[in-house]
């Protein structure tokens, strides 16, 4: 028979091939429930195993737990075929029919393992008439301790391989010389694997503890999430692109690049400078035409203007023109020294100083253009 795994196989019924098979009556209790594998020490009528210290097999009740712990993480149910068939497949080509199906156990003190078979209607005809009346189970185990490690299957057959088992059982172990007794290599490597995959994710699975479904469906559910997000954003950049017609260099007649932007900021912060102080000049000429400020008052309404060319003009609109003062701007006419002061100012003149506070020397400084 073709090995399945690089561990030490036994299918137990009786047979002349390096395996051993246990086989059980198939009589059913009321409830349809049928004993799978005894309980305590066993071994096959021909006094396998072999490789175990002792040549047996044990099961209790925390081995029971353990098989069907795994059986129902499992979303398929284990099969049941005819004489072992499935193991057998890749060898003679023929194909390997289920007699039935099976994932309800439960460990019962003092007899062992009991499943509750789902018999095929072909294979329920074939125990009815009595064309099969042992069932034979498959399954891994440690070779240091004979504990079964998981179930592989089941088969239905006629030659049993332990002798007083109930009717409609039979036991095949899968014999896994294996020094971990609760590790099959196959699993083991997929478990690296998948811990592997997690870490690149950024997920740690502890030392000693294996990928748990909720682990694995949040991984799962970041993976999708950041290839919906990069397919959302390749769909973005690939609409950009076409709404550009495909260019990824700027077009020259809708850019300008930087270094003359900034040149053309710089240009214009000196052509507004220039505007200001031009603009400034005019504004304070035509306010001493206009006679609104005297001449000393130019710097003040200059360094204003500088600052505040909105308020200097406020200013300068409140201000009443004062025909004395715009006379001054003319300079056609020297004042008379030896006049008396008092007789050369007219009353326009002397409203002047009073209004800004200068001298009536001062005054007159200014308009023979002394100041």
């Amino acid at each position: 028979m073709k090995r399945l795994s690089p561990l030490p196989l036994a299918v137990l019924s009786a047979t002349a091939e390096p395996v051993a098979v246990l086989s059980l009556d198939l009589s059913a209790d009321d409830r349809g429930w049928q004993q799978l594998l005894p309980a305590g020490r066993f071994r096959a009528v021909d006094g396998r195993p072999f490789d175990v210290p002792g040549n047996h097999w044990y099961l209790d009740a925390d081995v029971a737990a353990n098989l069907i712990a795994l059986a129902n993480e499992r979303v398929n149910d284990l099969v049941i075929d005819y004489e072992h068939q499935t193991l057998k497949a890749d060898e003679n080509g023929e194909p390997a029919p289920a007699s039935g199906w099976f994932k309800e156990m439960e460990w019962r003190e003092g007899s062992g393992l009991w499943i509750k078979p789902k018999w095929t209607p072909r294979a329920a005809e074939f125990i009815k008439n009595g064309e099969y009346k042992y069932l034979s189970a498959v399954f891994p185990y440690d070779a240091a301790t004979g504990k079964p490690l998981r179930l592989h299957s089941a088969a239905l057959v006629n030659r049993p391989g332990i002798d007083g088992m109930q009717a409609v059982e039979a036991l095949a172990a899968l014999s896994l010389n294996s020094q971990s007794p609760s590790t099959n290599p196959t699993e083991h490597s997929m478990s690296e694997l998948l811990k592997a995959m997690l870490a690149k994710l950024g997920i740690a699975v502890e030392e000693g503890k294996e990928p748990d479904q909720a682990i694995v469906m949040s991984a799962l559910s970041e993976v999708l999430t950041a290839a919906a997000t990069a397919k959302t954003l390749a769909t973005e950049v690939a609409a950009l692109k076409a709404n550009d017609g495909g260019n990824t260099t700027p077009d020259p007649a809708k850019y300008a690049p930087v270094e003359v932007v900034h040149q053309l900021h710089a240009q214009i912060a000196v052509l507004s400078a220039q505007g200001a102080a031009g603009q400034l000049d005019q504004v304070i000429e035509k306010a001493k035409q206009e006679g609104r400020i005297v001449p000393a008052m130019e710097g003040w309404a200059r360094e204003l203007g500088k600052k505040d060319m909105a308020a200097l003009q406020a200013f300068l609109d409140k201000a009443q023109p004062i025909a004395a003062l715009a006379a001054m701007q003319t300079k056609d006419k020297a004042p008379d020294d030896t006049a008396d002061p008092l007789a050369t100012l007219s009353a326009d003149e002397r409203k002047v100083c009073e209004a800004t506070g200068v001298s009536v020397e001062d005054f007159l400084k200014t308009k023979k253009g002394e100041a």
